[in-house]
């Protein structure tokens, strides 16, 4: 009886559970509460970009001025090939549509704008509705960017062609070429990549391509650039996949060695940004300076 006097009194029991489940409350509430902001904010966000678009005219990427590790291609063709349509697909709506800073878009037909491109002219010419490359020449309005794809149309008329990436300038970049020794034929081309830091070429490897390409044939060429991971496709094909660390940021350009010869008849330049990125840059949580690494 005095056990259960002294309980009445003070239910030690009840007390503690009373009081642990308190904390426990408030902090769900809390939560919902940060959740509910959160997603709040990024609804009032995308009504008023909607609301308010941004202009398209383009422009030097804000990531500014702020290797080979071999690996086999391996996943689908088609999930890379769809990956490479990005602007097809419903993530490039809400892309151009989210808040903040504009990816960059450029196309070339190279007989336009040449003082948009940057070094040395010797060995290039323009051919009917073609341009033939030579010394390495790059697309300034690209050198300031990150991750994006490069598309473009080409043929090669003698030996390789060759386009560069994550290039600073022309002694600091990454390159691919590819050459073609038996048209036609299933390994009659190969694929080579390395990079150069400072003039020096490094980790240079050469493999052969698994589909016959054939000579003076046009083909869509798309160099796929995210973080350290470099993907190239050809008519939608993967050809070659591999990585590097040293390189982080820079431009794209073309490039043709003594006994090279191709032809490029358009080029075309997406940059991505994640989302969060633009989010962030808008809410001008993080200037967009202070995004790259």
């Amino acid at each position: 009886m005095m056990r259960d006097l002294e309980f009445e009194e003070d239910p030690f029991w009840e007390s503690n559970r009373s009081g642990a489940s308190k904390p426990q409350q408030q902090s769900k509430s809390s939560n919902t509460a940060l959740a509910g902001a959160v997603f709040g904010v990024l609804a009032a966000m995308l009504g008023l970009r909607l609301l308010f678009p941004d202009s398209n005219t383009g422009g030097p990427s804000p990531l500014a001025t702020s290797a080979p590790t071999t690996l086999p291609s391996s996943g689908d063709d088609r999930d890379l090939a769809r990956r490479s349509s990005f602007s097809n697909s419903w993530a490039s709506w809400l892309q151009s549509h989210m808040p903040g800073e504009q990816p960059l878009r450029v196309k070339s037909d190279f007989r336009s704008r040449i003082s948009e491109w940057t070094g040395g002219t010797t060995g290039w010419a323009w051919n009917g509705n073609a341009v033939t490359p030579g010394k390495l020449r790059l697309w300034r309005p690209t050198l300031n960017s990150k991750d994006y794809e490069l598309q473009f149309r080409a043929s090669i008329e003698r030996k390789g062609m060759g386009w560069a990436f994550r290039a600073r300038d022309t002694d600091n970049y990454y390159a691919t070429k590819i050459l073609l020794s038996r048209p036609g034929e299933v390994s009659g081309a190969s694929i080579v990549r390395y990079g150069v830091m400072n003039s020096w070429t490094f980790d240079r490897a050469e493999l052969p391509l698994p589909i016959a390409l054939q000579k003076d044939r046009r083909y869509n060429i798309t160099a796929m650039v995210r973080g350290s991971r470099f993907t190239t496709l050809i008519d939608g094909h993967v050809v070659d996949e591999w990585s590097d660390s040293r390189l982080r940021s820079g431009g794209v350009g073309f490039f043709s060695d003594d006994g090279d010869s191709s032809a490029i008849e358009w080029a075309d330049f997406r940059e991505q940004k994640g989302w969060l990125t633009r989010w962030l840059s808008a809410s001008l949580f993080i200037p967009p300076s202070l995004m790259a690494p």
